[in-house]
């Protein structure tokens, strides 16, 4: 029930601000439902598979005043994350603070990036319930750090400010080894590459090409790792994921296509018509363009991610972007066999509905472990909080076998 309050909350602001355009109160149910965002992955309990680990890392982690330089050299963790989880620690030792400072950080983040990029700041954030809230929230609490330095760093790459650019990125990094991407993300601006990130015929080529590879590499993707890691750490996480189903690609030609639709065609179909939109309006600025090449990344990422699943960590990086092009693609006209279609609010609802519902499918509903008798939503429904501290008996399976596993 507590998540579905909140999904038919913002389906109802959905409609008066986004659908019918009203500005009265805009701000305040936008605070209203970070705030509830907010609580409900701070103050959650015992959720979440990464988020028990780091639970169990946070109980064994030392006061700021107790670091020392073994204690980064030895740990697989960022020295950015040590410190701030040893500040938490510092302050107390219950989880529940460590857990609201990240949702604070991660939401307040995500919901300023969406508020000023889309004049449909309640679709946006739908979509981010479905894709990107339960895994920036309640698993990959670097990475999801990491991803936040990167949306404040935005305006930097858009703009050019390189300098400031790579100091956030140098921060990302500290917080979380991938996000070495963003040293290489200005790449895709040089006059060789451009063409590949701006939409267009290339896109289709591009795409598929890179469709094919993903699964002629997937084989041999953790071995390579493996060999040129860097340190023992790097090289044993590697061995620990190809022994995971992360190091597996178990899609079938139908799981592939559903990965392919979700990624890929609705993005792409967004982006065609945003684009095309701000072209005859006059608004396909310097600034959309370099939007436009991060969300046609994504896109690649997306299809990438079908053959090697490890890649979907650099997914979340980018996706908002993707997000932002859906939620602009909304309520708009387009053109179909030569007429414009023009959609009503359940119009537009259904055409998303096929997208929301792979999503439940393949994330939420898939199975958790090999024989399916525990799903993947065991680790999030029912709800459980810190007040009450009540584990359900499918999560306390689920808990025992993710200690299993990993």
């Amino acid at each position: 029930m507590i998540y579905l309050i909140i999904i038919l909350a913002v389906l109802t602001l959905m409609y008066v601000y986004d659908y019918r355009g009203m500005e009265k109160g805009r701000l305040f149910f936008a605070v209203l439902i970070m705030l509830y965002l907010i609580c409900l992955s701070g103050l959650r309990y015992k959720m979440g598979t990464d988020a028990l680990n780091y639970e169990r890392h946070y109980a064994e982690a030392k006061v700021l005043f107790d670091l020392n330089g073994k204690d980064f050299s030895v740990s697989r963790y960022a020295p950015l994350y040590i410190i701030f989880e040893s500040l938490c620690r510092t302050i107390t030792s219950d989880i529940v603070l460590l857990q609201f400072v990240i949702s604070t950080v991660v939401n307040c983040s995500v919901f300023w990036f969406l508020w000023h990029h889309t004049k449909h700041f309640f679709s946006a954030i739908l979509f981010y319930l479905f894709f990107l809230y339960i895994m920036l929230n309640m698993e990959v609490y670097r990475e999801a750090l990491a991803v936040c330095v990167f949306l404040w760093s935005w305006p930097l790459f858009r703009d050019g400010k390189w300098l400031l650019y790579y100091l956030c990125a140098v921060i990302a990094f500290l917080f979380h080894v991938s996000a070495f991407v963003l040293f290489f993300l200005p790449l895709i601006l040089l006059p060789g590459m451009r063409k590949m990130f701006v939409l267009g015929k290339i896109t289709l080529i591009v795409g598929p090409l890179l469709l094919i590879v993903s699964f002629l590499i997937n084989k041999w993707l953790f071995n390579f790792i493996q060999l040129i890691a860097l340190t023992e750490n790097m090289a044993d996480r590697a061995a620990t994921y190809a022994d995971s189903n992360l190091g597996e690609n178990n899609l079938n030609v139908v799981g592939s296509s559903i990965a392919i639709i979700k990624y890929a065609i609705y993005p792409l179909i967004a982006l065609y018509y945003v684009k095309k939109k701000r072209m005859e309006c006059g608004q396909y600025t310097k600034a959309f363009v370099r939007f436009e090449m991060i969300s046609v990344l994504a896109i690649y990422l997306g299809i990438v991610n079908v053959g090697i699943t490890i890649l979907h960590r650099y997914h979340h990086y980018f996706y908002l972007f993707i997000i932002i092009n859906m939620a602009d693609w909304m309520y708009t006209s387009f053109k179909m066999r030569k007429k414009m279609i023009t959609l009503n609010y359940l119009g537009w609802i259904c055409v998303m509905l096929p997208l929301f519902g792979l999503q439940t499918m393949t994330v939420y509903l898939a199975n958790y472990n090999k024989s399916g008798s525990i799903k993947v939503y065991d680790m999030y429904y029912p709800y459980s909080n810190q007040f009450e501290k009540e584990i359900d008996t499918r999560r306390a399976k689920a808990i025992k076998y993710s200690k299993h596993v990993f």
